[in-house]
């Protein structure tokens, strides 16, 4: 699986910052898409969490930020993160949502991590996204979100 996803991936030639962007919503995915590409970021795109996985597995280089919905079929962002630690402990995150409600839980449990609520201009992205990579935090990497989650919910259930 991963020797066809490298074939049809070419590593850019200087060093460019690579963002994982995971939303179910193509729409969403294709101008998200476009406009990062255009201000130099390479794009690495899934549509759903398990390609996501399949993506951070088996990309070569660094992936600097995830971008993903929290929101999705079949696995939401927080599984994702949860999933990612074993493969990209280091890597930077954004959260997106257009659920308020989401976005409060989320903000509560995190809130280091940049969350974007949709809709939102392409540029808001970019923002945060320049942001996280000019002031890179432990507390917004995979795995401190993991051990954030971890102690909330052993807090959250009386242990």
């Amino acid at each position: 699986m991963c020797t066809n996803y490298l074939m049809a991936e070419t590593l850019p030639a200087k060093l460019i910052r690579t963002v994982l962007l995971v939303d179910d919503h193509e729409m969403v995915l294709r101008a998200l898409h476009n406009y990062l590409e255009k201000k130099g970021y390479n794009l690495l795109e899934a549509s759903n969490g398990e390609e996501a996985l399949v993506i951070a597995e088996c990309y070569p280089a660094m992936i600097h930020v995830l971008v993903t919905d929290l929101i999705m079929a079949r696995m939401n962002g927080r599984e994702l993160v949860q999933r990612l630690l074993p493969l990209r402990p280091e890597m930077q995150v954004i959260m997106m949502s257009g659920f308020p409600d989401e976005i409060m839980a989320q903000r509560g449990l995190t809130p280091q991590v940049p969350i974007l609520r949709k809709p939102f201009l392409p540029k808001r992205l970019l923002e945060a996204i320049e942001e996280v990579l000019a002031s890179p935090q432990s507390e917004r990497t995979v795995a401190s979100l993991i051990q954030l989650t971890s102690e909330t919910a052993a807090h959250g259930s009386g242990a």
